[in-house]
């Protein structure tokens, strides 16, 4: 396994974890590794940043990918196939009723709104987070002072015409998609969770979903950036205890 190596990470077997936090922003594997000791920085490429580090008496990879389902699906495969087996997304997503800006949200399931599902799962239109990953992530949140909510979500490769509306020519659009994932039981969007969830399963590993809430869906309102830090640090402090508590076997 050691002389395997990843086409785009570009990192080997040995220098990754069982356990793996994905996230979207770059800059949040700094803050993130701040809570690890021992940190590894594993490699960099294409804005990939990947470190590997422990937390306790468990070894955790963390690896961002930017925005989208395509590159999340192929750090999450190229991570899979070097052994990692349980993976995380830790990010922030769109609410809408009953969750609030500031409220976490933990991923039960996900309709299947992008492209990168059905590249894995031909014809499924909603994936499942692993019940170990649920279960765990609902255990340790109930345990800490935060607002939570397990959801369904939908997840889009259209940002601006999907999710939010950036001017007039694609508020109606928008406004109306929140409509029909309300009514379909839908409470938080994002880019990746579905493709996350799919593609784990697929290829045999634990996946889960764990995000902020950050936008308001009807007010467009965002998360201050003080709130924003505050909620995060809960989020990282509840992947990081989740993690540590699920069996990747």
């Amino acid at each position: 396994m050691s002389g395997k190596r990843a086409w785009y990470l570009g990192c080997n077997a040995d220098q990754v974890a069982d356990r793996v936090i994905l996230l979207g922003d770059p800059a949040r594997v700094l803050r993130l590794s701040q809570h690890l000791r021992d940190v590894e920085q594993v490699s960099v490429n294409r804005g990939l940043n990947t470190v590997t580090g422990w937390y306790e008496d468990c070894r955790i990879t963390l690896s961002a990918f930017g925005m989208g389902a395509p590159i999340a699906a192929i750090v999450l495969h190229e991570l899979a196939e070097l052994g990692s087996r349980v993976f995380l997304r830790l990010g922030t997503s769109i609410g809408l009723a009953p969750i609030k800006i500031g409220d976490i949200v933990i991923a039960k399931d996900a309709k299947s709104h992008e492209g990168t599902s059905a590249a894995y799962a031909p014809g499924a239109e909603t994936s499942v987070a692993h019940p170990d990953v649920v279960r765990v992530l609902s255990e340790v949140a109930a345990s800490s002072p935060v607002n939570f909510h397990l959801a369904t979500f939908a997840s889009y490769d259209a940002f601006y015409q999907d999710m939010f509306a950036l001017n007039g020519k694609s508020e109606k659009r928008v406004r109306q998609n929140f409509e029909n994932l309300t009514t379909d039981g839908v409470s938080a969007i994002d880019m990746e969770t579905s493709a996350i969830l799919t593609v784990g399963r697929v290829l045999g590993c634990k996946a889960g979903s764990l995000c902020a809430a950050t936008v308001d869906s009807l007010t467009r309102e965002k998360l201050t950036a003080d709130n924003l830090a505050t909620v995060e640090r809960a989020l990282m402090t509840i992947a990081l205890e989740s993690l540590c508590q699920i069996d990747p076997g």
